[in-house]
């Protein structure tokens, strides 16, 4: 697969991402900020591009590196100008297999524990992710306008080597809301890099897939799992005036919002298999790794 990925916001899932595309042979591009990101980058054999993705001239550094498939991890800002249509535009005449713009199943709102699914409404008045959804419109848009190869993904919370609650569950940062033990949906990091990867190869353009595993679960299920493989205490419950004081507003949305994702697309139309169909078997996976690096 002698193709070039570009990785706009090369984090922890995109530099996952890129390791995986580089064992099947793929160049990649990807930016970054931090020195320490772009170390990470170049050690893992990415060529890096820096610089604000609003100029002109790093735009055409991106454009330059040709690639057949764009990745777009960028999320909206909190303020100033969103870099997104500059970015559509900038590759609009390029060809491209695909252009993955990753979302959230945050878009969904609150569904008090009920079952959602890509075909559920999503509209800014049922949902505190209002940029996001403005997001997904204007990628969406520029495929039925442009014909541009446009595919979302809305990624459920990713958890991994590195991601398994650890800091916040020693710091006591992490609490549960008494009387809030929501439903919450998951997706183990390399699982989330076969969806993504699958999206471009498979999906559909103009489509929607859900990046979750198989297995909905209370959010105290997974934070007591996480507690007792990190050899934690369990993390405390607090009272929901207590949760409104100590979370920002987005924060005690996010831990309240009550769902059931179901990610049929995911399995029967992109084929994908689970490594880990939930975090039963991700969640341990994941701390033994954490444990086998600091070794």
């Amino acid at each position: 697969m002698n193709k070039n990925v570009l990785i706009i916001g090369c984090g922890y899932t995109g530099l996952r991402l890129a390791t995986r595309l580089i064992e099947r042979g793929c160049r990649v591009t990807g930016t970054a900020r931090s020195d320490a990101r772009i170390a990470a980058m170049q050690a893992a054999g990415v060529e890096p591009v820096t610089g604000a993705l609003d100029d002109a001239a790093t735009l055409r550094r991106l454009v330059a590196s040709q690639p057949a498939a764009v990745v777009y991890f960028v999320p909206p800002p909190r303020s100033g100008v969103d870099p997104l249509p500059d970015i559509v535009q900038a590759f609009r005449p390029l060809g491209l297999e695909a252009f993955i713009f990753t979302s959230t199943t945050s878009v969904y709102g609150d569904h008090k524990g009920g079952w959602v699914d890509e075909t559920t409404s999503v509209t800014a008045d049922t949902s505190n992710d209002p940029a996001r959804i403005w997001a997904e419109r204007l990628v969406l848009d520029a495929g039925t306008n442009y014909g541009m190869p446009m595919r979302i993904c809305r990624i459920s919370g990713i958890y991994g080597p590195g991601r398994t609650l650890r800091p916040l569950l020693q710091s006591g940062r992490y609490a549960l809301i008494k009387g809030r033990d929501t439903w919450v949906g998951r997706i183990h990091v390399d699982d989330l890099v076969t969806g993504l990867i699958a999206t471009w190869q498979c999906g559909e353009n103009g489509q929607v897939y859900n990046m979750v595993d198989q297995c909905p679960h209370l959010a105290s299920e997974f934070a007591n799992l996480a507690a007792d493989l990190n050899h934690l205490p369990r993390p405390e419950w607090i009272s929901e005036d207590t949760a409104r004081q100590r979370y920002s507003d987005d924060e005690f949305y996010r831990k309240v919002s009550n769902k059931r994702i179901r990610c049929a697309r995911l399995i029967n139309d992109l084929g994908v298999h689970l490594q880990y169909p939930s975090y039963r078997e991700g969640l341990p996976a994941s701390v033994a790794e954490d444990c086998a690096s600091a070794a």
